[in-house]
């Protein structure tokens, strides 16, 4: 898809004008990220927050050891109660509350739409009597385990419940079977924890200390099993920990480390899944780092590893490593920032897109910074002439990379395009700069990437702010206002008619006797573009070129 439309030379005056006034407020930005650390404490409200306050802000019940009993949403109580005059429990038919919905609501949620059940006997048959009943969706998830799921539609919301017998004989070595103790809380529903549900409360239990933990912002084990039983979970850590802004034990992190090569067992959208949620955190780059200090980084990113200790040339004060993960940083503070242009809201909405199921694409764009230079090391040689070191072709090295990385991630089509497309292209807007931005150069740009040009540019700021060598202060600033500025023509030019070319395939067909092809193509192209530049205006002068082409 083409995504400039029409001459932009008529405007010329307009567009010096929208350029300074642009560049002035760039200029301004590019110093704000010096303030980044006093911003994050103050931009809670910013459109790209973190996903979750901090652990150390839930209510003060929460920070309770003694908590015994929380109120449940008046809606989540019905549900409860609905569900449970199927599955009838009693002493010797135990149904408890557990998992993330007690955690949640610790943590001062008002809703939990997805409510885990356990059960000392075969749920499946009694859950399937439910939504038979109620006309909720109903799926076995597993048989030999016997867990089954259940989505009833309430209010145009949706309710999930997950039903499953005790992993383990009785409710404490069920808990135990659980992945960290922020997860292993439990609720009766029956006995005392019936009535007090039909009081709206659920009676907590929490032999492992799980308050405690969730409280002091720690993520603990409920077993030494953890790992072993399910290697994932190596993942799901660091998951938790991001988005509960939580520290690891001195324990957990010592199983971490030891245990980091199980991670080898478990399939790539698996991890993917995990990794994402990392990298939807407003501050990802601080959980990769721990990712690779325990180990983690070099079982999921082998490649992203092996770039520490390559060192670089003069236009670079780190290795490819720390250079990568400064890149991170630095665009998740310019995502924290309020730009403030016009334009700025629309593309953080659509880098709140999702490209593949929830991934969006500023989770991609993240990915993206991580790969960008993993062509280096491969790439990495010397020019004993210019005395120098140098990395020629590591943008379409990287781009093969990102490749094989999104398919052994299982990765979308779309989402391997958007890496490749990144990682290719994320030297591109400062030779674009260097060079002088023009109407063609601008033109093939976004003919060639579309509006994910915009996340090119950000990444292309993001990199050159982590290569600071000799570069100075005011050409920084400058470098800030020239993306800002290619960004903003983007947005400029969506304003303008899409105009019909002046030729099309029938015409060259017709006048030149040609047939479909690259000659067919690179003329068309060629034609656009001498359209969009002014260079042409009529259709016989769109013939003439046409015709000129075709002899060269």
């Amino acid at each position: 898809m083409k995504f400039f439309h029409g001459p932009v030379n008529d405007k010329k005056q307009h567009c010096k004008t929208k350029a300074a006034q642009s560049r002035n407020k760039a200029c301004q930005i590019a110093y704000s990220l010096v303030s980044y650390e006093t911003l994050k404490q103050t931009n809670s409200d910013s459109p790209y927050g973190n996903i979750c306050q901090p652990v150390k802000q839930m209510s003060q019940m929460a920070g309770e050891r003694n908590v015994k009993s929380l109120d449940l949403p008046q809606l989540e109580v019905r549900m409860l109660r609905e569900i449970l005059r199927f599955l009838r429990p009693s002493e010797e038919r135990q149904v408890w509350l557990v998992g993330g919905s007690i955690r949640d609501l610790l943590r001062g949620s008002t809703t939990v739409p997805d409510l885990d059940l356990a059960t000392s006997f075969n749920p499946i048959g009694f859950a399937r009597e439910f939504a038979r009943a109620t006309g909720a969706g109903f799926v076995v998830l597993d048989d030999e385990r016997h867990v089954v799921r259940v989505v009833s539609a309430v209010k145009g919301s949706h309710y999930t419940f997950d039903i499953s017998e005790f992993r383990a004989p009785g409710i404490d070595d069920d808990l135990r079977a659980r992945d960290f103790t922020i997860n292993s809380i439990a609720a009766p529903l029956f006995g005392s924890g019936a009535e007090a549900l039909k009081d709206g409360r659920i009676e907590l239990y929490d032999p492992l200390g799980g308050i405690e933990d969730l409280a002091a912002g720690r993520i603990e084990p409920s077993s030494d099993r953890l790992f072993t039983d399910d290697p994932l979970r190596l993942m799901r850590a660091f998951r938790f920990s991001a988005l509960f802004n939580a520290e690891f034990s001195s324990h957990l992190h010592q199983m971490i480390v030891s245990q980091a090569s199980l991670l080898k067992e478990v399939s790539g959208e698996r991890i993917r899944d995990e990794l994402f949620k990392v990298l939807g955190v407003a501050d990802s780059a601080r959980w990769v780092r721990i990712m690779d200090s325990t180990g983690i980084l070099a079982v999921i990113l082998p490649q992203l590893h092996a770039c520490h200790g390559v060192e670089q040339n003069e236009w670079h004060h780190l290795d490819v490593f720390e250079h990568t993960l400064l890149t991170l940083e630095n665009i998740e503070k310019q995502l924290l920032i309020d730009q403030p242009f016009g334009w700025w809201h629309s593309f953080m909405n659509y880098l709140n897109e999702t490209v593949s199921g929830a991934r969006t694409y500023a989770q991609n764009l993240k990915l993206g910074c991580l790969l960008h230079d993993l062509g280096k090391p491969p790439c990495r040689r010397y020019d004993s002439e210019a005395r120098k070191t140098i990395f020629h072709g590591h943008e379409m090295e990287g781009s093969n990379l990102a490749r094989d990385i999104g398919e052994r991630l299982r990765l979308s089509l779309n989402e391997i395009h958007y890496l490749q497309k990144l990682v290719k292209n994320h030297m591109r807007p400062g030779v674009m700069l260097q060079q002088g931005l023009n109407d063609k150069r601008l033109f093939r740009f976004y003919s060639e990437t579309g509006r994910d040009g915009l996340g090119i540019a950000l990444l292309s700021l993001a990199d050159r702010y982590s290569a600071l060598g000799s570069l100075g202060d005011t050409e920084l600033a400058e470098f800030t206002a020239g993306i800002f500025q290619i960004m903003h023509q983007f947005y400029e030019q969506l304003k303008r008619p899409n105009l019909p070319p002046f030729l099309n395939g029938n015409d060259l067909i017709r006048h030149f006797k040609l047939k479909p092809g690259p000659e067919f193509r690179r003329i068309l192209e060629t034609l656009e573009e001498a359209q969009f530049t002014g260079e042409i205006t009529t259709r016989d002068e769109a013939l003439t070129l046409a015709e000129t082409l075709l002899k060269q």
